[in-house]
Order: C-alpha cells, then structure tokens, then sequence
C-alpha cells in the first residue's frame, strides 16, 4: 500500500508542469501540487501583487508630485508701482512636459518595467508578455476608461477637453505609435527591429513631448506670445507666511471674510470651523492628474483620502450647499460685499434659535443652502422690527423657457394635534411645460416614524401649474415634549435640469409646535459677543414651549460700560411674533471707532409681554464688543488649525512617523469617516502598506529618493508578476499574448480607472480623465517598447546578428487595436461638436451617453475577441 502510494507520488512530482516559464518562480514545493490548485494560487498571487503595485505607485507618484510640484521665486515687474520689482513663485515644471514624462512614467511604469525585464531576463530576446501588455493595456485605456469616465457624469452635467490643441498631438501620436510599430514589424523588416528603427522609436518620445508643449503654447496657430495670458498665468500676489516662516496655502485675509460669513451665531468649535474651512479650500484647488491617481490607488488600499471628507450630516447639507453654489462652470464671483448689502432673508429669524440650540447642522451652511440666487430681482426679507414679509420676485433674462421652483417659505410651523403640515412649492418663469420634482424629509430633533411620516417621493406640476401644495403628516402622541423640528428637501429628478431649476429657497424647516401654550419669551443666550467691525449685532429671542395666537413683547438696550451713540445705537422697540411663529432677531448697529479701546458692554432688556405670552429666564442678554485685534488673535489660532489639516492631505509633506501611522490604521487613521470598503481593503493591503511605508518620505531630497527606491520596489514586483503571469497562463493553457492583452493589462490599468473616474467627477474638464490617455498610450510605445528594443539591438548589432521580434500575434492585435482607436477617436471628436451629446466628450443627455459607453466596451470586447481567435488558429493571420 505505501510502495503503490509512493509510486503515485513520484509520478505527480515528476509531472512539474510550467516549471521553466519564469525567471525567480516556481518554487520547488509545487511540484506535487495539482494544477487546478497551482492556478488558483498563482490567480490570487497575480491579483495581489497588482494591489502591491497600486500601492507602490501611489508612493512613486507622491513623489512624482512632489518633484513637479516645486517652485523657483523670479522678480516681476510690479504692474502698480513704476521701478518696482514683485518677488513671486512659478513652477518649475510645465504641466504638459509633467504629464508626459514623469506622469507617464509613473502611470506606466508597470508595462514598461515589464517589457524591459522581459527582454533583459531573456537574454535579450523578445519576449510576448511585455509588449501584449503594453499594446492590452492602450486598448483598455482608451476603450474602457474612456467608456465608464462618459458614464460616471451625473447627466446633463459635462466636461470638455480645455487643452484640445495638446490632445490632438498626443492623440496623433497615440495612433501613429502603433501603426509605427506595425510598419517596423510587418513592412520594413520583417520580423526583425533594425538599430535605426530602434533609435527611431526611442526618440520619437521626446519629439511627443516637445511638439505637445509648443502646442500648449499654441506655436503652430500664432507667432507671438500673448504677455498678457502669461501675466494672468502669474501669482502676482506674494504668499503669505506663518509664524515660523513656512508659507501658507491660503491668506489670511480669505480666512477672515470666512468667519465674518460664519458670524457670532455659530455653536461650531474653533477646530470645527478649520476643518470646514480647509474642506472648502482644499476643493477649491486645483488638482493635478497625479493627485488623481493617488486617490484612484488609496481607493483600492482603503488608505487616507486627499479629499477631505466631513463628518455625519455637515457632509450631506455641505453636499446639498454645493449643488447650489453660486460658483459655476469656473466662474468665482466675489459677492462678499453684495451680501452685506442686502437684508437679511426670512429663515435667519425662524431658523437660527433651532438649529442651534439643538447643535444639528452647521447654521452658516444652511444659510447658504437658501441663499437666493443672483436672479437680479428681490429676495424674501424679514424686516429688523419684526414686522411682516415682504413678497418675491425673479427677473429671468437666461432662458424664457426655464422656469424655477421653490418653497413659498423657507420656515413652517405646525400644532402637532393639527397633524398635518402643508408645504407649497411654486414655479416662477416659464410655466407652459409639465416639471416634476421631489421632496425628502430630513430628520432634525424630530424623528421620522416617531414624530412625523417620511417623505421621499415625486411629485408633478402640470403646464400652466404656479403652486402645488404637499401635505406631510405629523403624529400627534398626546404627550409633552419639546418642540421639534425636521427639513424638507427639494430637488430635480435627473432629466429634469434642462427644463427646470430650483430658487433660492430649496430647504424648508419644519416645526412641529406643542400645544395651546402661548409660550415664553426670551433671549437664546444670555451672554453674546460681536467684534466692533461686525456692522450690526443680531441676538436671537426665542418663543419656547408654544407658539399659539399673536403676541408682543418689547425691547430696549441700557449702558454698562459702553456708551450708548458712541459704541453703539440705542433701541426701545416691539417684536412681534405672529400664530406659529418661534424665533426671531434684534439687530442693533455697532459703532466702529477705529480706536484702540478695551472691550465694552451693553445691555439688552425684555419686558412687557402681550397675548398671554410669559417672559421666560433669560430675560436680559449682555452684548459684550470684543476689539477686532482680540478676533484676529482667533483667526491666527484657526489659520494655524487649517494649516495642519491641509498639511494632512498633502503628499510633499510626509514624514516617516507619518507614513507608519498611516500605513497600520484604516483610512489613514480617519476612522470616523472610514467606511466598510476602507476596512476591507485595508485588511487585504496591511503587509504591502507596512512594507513599503519603509520608502523613504518625500520630505527627504526633494522626493527624488522616493522616486528610485519606489521605482525599484517596482521593477522588483513587475519581475514577479511577470513569472507569475506567465506560468498562469501557462497552467491554464492561455499564451502569453492573451495573458498580457487580458489579466496584465487590466490588473496594472485598475488604478488608472479608479484615478479617471474621480477626476472625470471632481474636474471642470476632461483633460485629467481621458485627456493624458492618448498621451500614456504613445509614451508606453515609444519608451516602453523603444527603450528595450535600442539596448537589445545594439546587443545584437554588436554581434552582428539581428535583434529578431516575432511579429505574429503582436501585429495583428496592434492591427485590430488601432482600427478601434480611429473609431474611439472619432466618437470622441463627434461628442466634442454635436448637441446632442452636450457638444463634450464626457458625460451629457442620459442616453446618448450610455450609448457611446455601451460602444466603447462593445469595441474592447471585440478587441479581445478577434486577438484571441487569432491567437488559437481561428483567423488565419500572416504577418
């Protein structure tokens, strides 16, 4: 029994299949493996060395960043001052040069480290994995990338190539570069590269590069440079330093005006208004491609983001402030002094008191979730007095056809026994079309299911339709509490953006009052502090446990040690809150001196209480003016706060601690925001994150030793994904043709997608998502093919043999890729200039666009098809 046992065995050990394919692998433990079992190991051992490789290429390309990223201080003309001179800072690095030369490289690294190991571990001969993987890994660029980033475009939103000159070189050459390598193969010489076509296909990389940079200076269209474009392109403004002599990414003077629009009515910590801060300018950056395709590797790694990312529901009101943002298609207006100007809108008196007492949401961004838009016409006011609302207007001058919808109300108030609330939604513009649009219910203090029934539903206005009332249904449980509040969201089903667009007030709070109680009166805070250069204090006087019938209260301010006229205007008044009705506020003028003085006091009174109303314990409220220089003594604590979160999403500023604690916690140690995904891929990337977070940082030489140490982790995994590709394939029965153009080439393109995608959502254009396509997929050709083939001809020149490179499955893939090529190219071309696909080259109408992404993955489908049916004698093919 065990002599017949070891027969068997000697017999499954002598059977070592693929053991000659790799140049390290297999091991010697694999011999008496079966083969399906070898196939799987070696399956999950290539897909985690391609996570290793992403991983690796996110430090390559931090480093990268970090070179390209640097700056050289030049004198400058200064435009006001005759004779004077301004030191600014440019960068060293044109970003077309960047993006294809170190871009390229950093992107591509993979194939191309792949096709020289290839030829070098051969002993100089061609192998078919690295240049199937160069010419798979093009064809799943351009087809598929280009196929999810059209798609991946909320619809009718777009973006456009900007630099078109630069993609029509680089798009040429993308072409021309496999169509070159056909020709060397198939026509001059047959089989064989000559050192010529060699020297030829390697310096033809650098002639890419300078023809794309002379087209982003639009040599080839005019002869003279435009001084003033190149002077717009300049920082005139010198930046601004910290107290340590480090310069600032932001000034100061931006970070003021943020805690002027914040104002004194913020329950927000010092360190939540930097992170707000830092989250507003870090997306109001511009981000290079690189940064891209960091995030697209992080993504995969479950590691920390370069975009910030806020916490609970400030997320989800900041994403629904943004929609409606008043900077639009690149287009920054500066309307700081337009708001000063204008009176304060309806909801700042309902809406304050509630949010913030209950420390909900962040107030400053819902104020800017209804601030109106720049219509031209009036906005719905609450008068300072307290008196009634005035109406609302729009002047439409863009579109006649587009109408615009909205609330009535910003603020509604309900009994809870009435058990219903009714909101109205009004259509102001065009009227003769049917919109439809959609109502959620966000939850505030009170509960969807407890308190009130959940909203989320459409709804539809007819032709002709100005007003459509929608009822929600609250709950009435016959016991005393507080009162609540929740949110009602409005917004456009998607299709509906070219016919309609909403208003100014597109969040409605909801208020669901206790019972038949007139309630009390009384200042929200008992003590409130305003900086002297404020314009007018606003102090909030809340109506609390109950808002039934109409009532009055009074008001008058009285001297402590503030002088009233001189620090400010006295005021004996009346507010007046109707039925329902439960904030209000009292703005009184602050006197602005410009004198150095110590912080002084004012007081401000309630008294005589009408309708049945009471005057509740904060019946006085001290106002205390605070100097401007104690206010700016905050925004230096805060600027330095901002400054570290910035820091923290930056890859040039790393250092080694760093890099560990990043490497061995989950989202980079952000685990507040961590999210399922982040643990997931994180678990898997622990042991390459650990390693490779022994890369030196790029704080170190100007992050040219990240550079080669992560080059050289590179080439050192490319060898092995190399072996264990081909004994893949091998094991089960794939050439390494099919292997390249299939597994390699997706496995090293992942990243890539993952880095269009974001930047297909998060870029004005399309130049960081497809755009460098074209530009990578010449690159891959002429230095990751050329490179190889000029050393192994001259090797073999030296020997006065030819350097032979079989064309067989490689040209006629080559041949198929770039009919497909002049196919995408021309889709690409016919979404940039027709209408009906929203005249750019990413997303536009729903349909047409899922068409065109439907098309492209038809035609790498068809790519991988026909190459395989060559590849097995299906089509006869010769070269």
């Amino acid at each position: 029994m065990s002599t017949e046992y070891a027969n068997l065995t000697t017999v499954s050990c002598q059977r070592f299949k693929c053991s000659g394919r790799g140049l390290i692998l297999p091991f010697g433990t694999e011999a008496c493996m079966s083969i399906q079992l070898r196939a799987v190991l070696y399956f999950i051992f290539l897909l985690y060395l391609f996570l290793g490789i992403a991983i690796i290429a996110d430090i390559f390309m931090s480093s990268i960043e970090t070179i390209t990223s640097r700056k050289q201080k030049i004198r400058y003309p200064d435009p006001g001052e005759k004779d004077k001179y301004l030191t600014v800072e440019v960068q060293l690095w044109n970003a077309t040069v960047a993006n294809l030369t170190l871009m390229a490289l950093g992107s591509s690294s993979p194939e191309i480290l792949l096709s020289i190991i290839e030829i070098v571990g051969n002993r100089f001969e061609a192998g078919e994995l690295g240049p199937g993987t160069i010419v798979g890994s093009a064809a799943y660029n351009l087809l598929m990338i280009c196929a999810l980033c059209i798609s991946s475009i909320k619809a009718p939103e777009t973006r456009r190539i900007k630099l078109y000159n630069v993609f029509l070189v680089t798009s040429f050459f993308g072409f021309f570069a496999y169509i070159w390598l056909f020709i060397v193969l198939s026509v001059i010489s047959k089989d064989v590269v000559d050192l010529w076509e060699a020297i030829i296909t390697f310096l033809m990389f650098p002639l890419v590069v300078i023809l794309a940079y002379l087209a982003e200076k639009n040599f080839f269209i005019s002869k003279e440079i435009n001084m003033e474009e190149e002077e717009r392109t300049l920082i005139l403004t010198p930046p601004e330093v910290d107290e340590t002599g480090n310069q600032r990414v932001f000034r100061k003077e931006d970070l003021l005006q943020f805690l002027r629009d914040l104002g004194q009515s913020t329950s927000l910590s010092l360190e939540d208004k930097a992170q707000l801060f830092a989250a507003k300018l870090s997306e109001s950056m511009p981000r290079s491609r690189m940064q891209y395709r960091i995030e697209g590797a992080r993504m995969l790694a479950g590691g920390k983001s370069l975009f910030p990312n806020l916490p609970g529901k400030l997320q989800e009101i900041y994403n629904a402030v943004e929609e409606r943002s008043p900077i639009e298609n690149g287009q920054r207006r500066q309307i700081s002094e337009e708001i000063e100007l204008q009176p304060k809108l309806e909801f700042s008196a309902v809406v304050y008191a509630v949010l913030e007492r209950e420390q909900k949401i962040d107030v400053m961004i819902y104020q800017r979730a209804v601030k109106p838009q720049p219509f031209g016409g009036a906005i719905l006011t609450d008068h300072e007095d307290g008196g009634r609302k005035g109406s609302s207007t729009f002047n439409i001058d863009e579109n006649p056809h587009m109408a615009i919808l909205e609330f009535a109300s910003s603020s509604y108030a309900v009994l809870e026994r009435e058990q219903r609330v009714t909101v109205d939604v009004t259509r102001h513009g065009y009227t003769a079309s049917a919109i439809r649009f959609r109502l959620d219910t966000i939850d505030g203090t009170a509960t969807a299911g407890e308190d009130y029934e959940k909203l989320s539903e459409e709804f539809k206005m007819e032709s002709g339709q100005q007003e459509k009332k929608i009822t929600i249904h609250v709950i009435d449980d016959n016991q005393w509490e507080p009162d609540e509040t929740f949110f009602v969201k409005l917004s456009l089903p998607e299709g509906e953006e070219k016919h309609a667009k909403v208003g100014s007030k597109t969040i409605a709070l909801v208020t669901i009052i206790n019972d038949d109680d007139p309630g009390f009166i009384q200042f929200e805070e008992p003590i409130t502090l305003v900086k002297e250069s404020v314009g007018k204090a606003e102090i909030k006087v809340a109506r609390i446990n109950g808002a039934d019938g109409r009532v009055t209260v009074h008001y008058r301010t009285k001297d402590i040690d503030a002088t009233a006229r001189k620090d400010y205007q006295p005021v004996d008044s009346e507010l007046i809150f109707e039925h329902g009705e439960i904030s209000k506020v009292i703005a009184i003028p602050i006197v602005d001196d410009l004198e150095a003085e110590k912080d002084e006091s004012f007081a401000v009174e309630l008294y005589d209480a009408t309708g049945g109303a009471n005057i509740g314990k904060n019946a006085k409220t001290v106002v205390t003016i605070i100097n401007d220089d104690d206010y700016k003594t905050m925004a230096n604590k805060m600027a330095s706060l901002v400054q570290v979160d910035m820091d923290k999403l930056s890859v040039t500023k790393t250092t080694w601690g760093q890099k560990f604690r990043e490497a061995m916690n989950v989202n980079g140690g952000d685990i507040e925001t961590a999210k399922v995904g982040h643990y997931i891929g994180h678990t898997l990337a622990f042991f390459w994150k650990v390693l490779f977070a022994f890369v030196p940082p790029t704080s170190i030489a100007g992050g040219w030793l990240t550079f080669f140490v992560s080059l050289l982790f590179i080439a050192i995994l490319t060898a092995i994904v190399g072996d264990v590709a081909a004994i893949f394939g091998c094991l089960v029965g794939l050439k390494d043709s099919i292997t390249a153009i299939s597994f390699v080439a997706l496995g090293t393109s992942l990243p890539d997608t993952f880095a269009s995608m974001i930047a297909a959502k998060n870029s004005k254009t399309a130049d960081d998502a497809i755009g460098n396509v074209t530009g990578s997929n010449s690159v891959n050709v002429f230095l990751g093919l050329g490179l190889p083939w000029l050393v192994a001809a001259i090797y073999w020149e030296s020997k006065n043999l030819p350097f032979t490179v079989k064309a067989g499955d490689l040209s006629f893939s080559v041949l198929v890729f770039s009919v497909c090529c002049i196919i995408g190219m021309v889709v690409l071309t016919l979404r940039r200039f027709l209408g009906v696909f929203g005249k750019a080259e990413l997303g536009g109408p729903t349909i047409p666009k899922y068409i065109c992404s439907i098309f492209f993955v038809i035609l790498w489908i068809g790519y991988l098809t026909l190459s395989g049916l060559q590849a097995y004698g299906h089509i006869k093919w010769q070269s």
